[in-house]
Formats: structure tokens, C-alpha cells, sequence
């Protein structure tokens, strides 16, 4: 990532390599000490655990729409964001709240923390 990335870029990144099932390149979105919970109610602490959580969802699950989140700047290089991604399984959409924690490193952003929850009667 360039010293000019932006958060919108970050977002589009972690899509795309999401969508790919890229599994490094999705990886390298997140610092070594990542904290994920995801879908299921485990907490996936370090890299190697957030992919294997990322490598155990079904296969046609990808990202219908993700836009752009609110962010909160907390430091210079660190921020949270909040928003909704829609998921899809096939036809099926699943919609989420999802949060992240962002860390600036070496120019580029990772996700220090991430939450994604199902939403209901949205």
C-alpha cells in the first residue's frame, strides 16, 4: 500500500480480495496480532486464526455491496469504522454490521480489529 492510501481505497482492497478468496492477499489486510469475530461466536486471535476463518466460509459467499463506512479518526494512524456490508450466498443476501479497527503501518492500512455481525429488520 502507498503512503496515500485512504481508508475508501483500504475498503475496496479488502473487497476485491475477499470476493478473489485470496487468501494472502486478504491476509496481508490484517496485522499479525488480529482480532476477528466474525459469524460465529469464537474469537479468532492472530493472523493464522482469522484465515483459517476466512478459508472455512462456503465457497460462493462474496460481497454484494459495501459502502463506504463511517470512520472515526482516534489518532493519527489509527482509526475505527462502522457500517453495512450485504453479503450474498448464491441469491441469498446476508446482511451485516460490520466494525473495524485500522492501523496505519508503513504507509498502508490493517485491521487490527474486526467485528461483523448479522443485521435483523433492516
Amino acid at each position: 500500500m502507498s503512503e496515500t492510501s485512504t481508508v475508501e481505497d483500504f475498503v475496496e482492497q479488502w473487497v476485491a480480495a475477499f470476493n478473489s478468496r485470496d487468501l494472502d492477499a486478504h491476509m496481508a489486510l490484517y496485522t499479525d496480532d488480529a482480532l476477528l469475530f466474525g459469524s460465529v461466536d469464537v474469537l479468532h486471535a492472530g493472523r493464522p486464526a482469522v484465515r483459517g476463518y476466512f478459508a472455512g466460509r462456503p465457497p460462493g459467499v462474496r460481497v454484494m455491496r459495501y459502502p463506504m463506512p463511517t470512520v472515526l479518526q482516534l489518532a493519527p494512524d489509527v482509526v475505527a469504522t462502522a457500517g453495512h456490508v450485504d453479503f450474498a450466498n448464491g441469491e441469498d443476501p446476508m446482511p451485516y454490521r460490520m466494525t473495524w479497527m485500522l492501523v496505519r503501518r508503513d504507509g498502508g492500512w490493517q485491521i487490527a480489529q474486526h467485528h461483523g455481525s448479522p443485521r435483523f429488520g433492516d
